[in-house]
This record gives structure tokens, C-alpha cells and sequence, in this order.
């Protein structure tokens, strides 16, 4: 197990208290019931940390990575759960990825898009969540396409269903989970990305990312990663291989 000694936790949680970065905008890591609790492997890793440092957990939420990662200089989290991304690793360190998610893009039943590489096109327009990994991706990957951003994963979702887009881009499994039910969108098959999610700690912390990346070894090799993405309905999501 990761030995968490005094100059370590001083470094992982400078206040104290672990303060834990969870974004909502991604159901395959991370969801809220109705009475508040969160699910899934993010808070999950989060627990476990806490639990193994014996630091009292502190969890603030976001409604997307964006938003998350705008946080990172106003140092009111110490760990956060995002897609590796090079733009973002200018500000945050991370460890090795836990798991791998596929970014897709839902579209109507009906639309002449129903191929992946249909979509740059000129006339075209893709929505977004602003600065999720996949906008991050999508703005250098499509050529032709027209890109329209809205704040949040929910909110690109909300916009789509009033209409007037080609196709929205997101995680699979929260595409899934919005239209399981819907016979007039179509999700899909294959991915323009695999989008690796790790933890991490604001840039500047050698002894908190050692520890961390300790901890996220651990909980890949241990089982605990594949338990809990039972225990939470979310076994198809895909464990990030070990760091060599």
C-alpha cells in the first residue's frame, strides 16, 4: 500500500482536508442521486484515498472538466479526476490513466450522417461541451466542420434535442444513458477518440503525484478499480492498462 508520510500529506492536502475535484459531466465516472450521494469510480478513487491517507474528504462538484480545470489556479481542490489532455498538462500533473472512455457523436435517426468520418463537412455543425477533452480534440481534428460549444456536457445535450445541429459529441456511455430510450437519435458505432482519465494535482507537487500515481497503480493491479466498476453498473468501461 502507498505510504503517505507527513510531507507528503502536507503537499496532497495542504488544508488539511483532502479536497476532491468530482465533475458530473461524465456519467461513466461519476453521477448524483436524489438524496446528494455520488456514484461511480471517481468517487469511488476519491474514498479510497481519503480512507488511506485518513484525511476527511471534502468533494466539490462540477457540471464539466471545463469548469474544473478553470479552478485550478483559484486552489480550491487538491486532487481532480480529468482526461489527459497536453494543453491542460501545462497547469496540472498527472498519473498514469485508470480507465479509457470512447468519445462518440449522436445524431438523428434520420440524418445523412451515419459514419464517423460523414461529419467535417462544411455544412455541418457539431456540438460540444466547451473544453471537455473531446472539444480539445475536435478542434484540431475537424477540418471542415462547424464546432458550437455550449457550457456543459448537459447543456450540449439540452440544445441538441431543441434542434438545429448535425450531431453532439460526447462519451459514449453518457450518450447512452440520455438516449437508451429514444427511437429518433441514433449513437453512433466506433469512436473518433479514446480518452484516457486519470487523477491529478495542480502542477508543482512532486511528492503529492508520486503518492498519487502510487495509489492509482495500486487500485488497477489490486482489483479495486474492476470492483467498483461492478459494484456501479459500469463494467464496459475499459481498465487502463499498468505503467510499465
Amino acid at each position: 500500500m502507498t505510504t503517505f508520510d507527513k510531507d507528503t500529506l502536507a503537499e496532497l492536502a495542504p488544508k488539511g482536508r483532502l479536497r476532491a475535484a468530482i465533475n458530473l459531466g461524465n456519467v461513466a465516472l461519476a453521477r448524483q442521486g436524489d438524496g446528494g450521494q455520488l456514484a461511480g469510480i471517481s468517487p469511488d478513487l476519491a474514498r479510497e484515498l481519503a480512507r488511506q491517507t485518513g484525511l476527511e474528504l471534502e468533494t466539490i462538484i462540477y457540471e464539466g472538466a471545463g469548469k474544473t480545470f478553470a479552478d485550478v489556479d483559484s486552489e480550491v481542490w487538491d486532487v481532480a479526476f480529468l482526461a489527459v489532455d497536453e494543453t491542460r498538462a501545462r497547469k496540472v500533473d498527472y498519473t498514469a490513466p485508470y480507465v479509457e472512455i470512447e468519445g462518440t457523436y449522436a445524431v438523428p435517426v434520420d440524418s445523412p450522417f451515419q459514419e464517423m468520418d460523414q461529419l467535417d463537412v462544411p455544412h455541418a455543425k457539431i456540438l460540444v461541451a466547451q473544453n471537455s477533452a473531446y472539444d480539445l480534440y475536435l478542434s484540431t481534428a475537424l477540418k471542415a466542420a462547424e464546432i458550437v460549444r455550449a457550457e456543459t456536457p448537459g447543456a450540449s445535450l439540452d440544445q441538441f434535442d431543441r434542434g438545429g445541429h448535425d450531431a453532439v459529441a460526447g462519451v459514449r456511455q453518457t450518450l447512452e444513458a440520455r438516449y437508451a430510450n429514444r427511437d429518433d437519435i441514433y449513437i453512433l458505432p466506433g469512436s473518433f477518440i479514446s480518452i484516457h482519465q486519470a487523477m491529478c494535482a495542480p502542477k508543482g507537487r512532486p511528492l503529492a503525484l508520486a503518492a498519487l500515481s502510487s495509489f492509482i497503480e495500486e487500485a488497477k493491479s489490486s482489483g479495486f478499480i474492476a470492483e467498483r466498476l461492478r459494484a456501479n453498473g459500469d463494467d464496459t468501461v475499459k481498465i487502463a492498462p499498468p505503467t510499465d
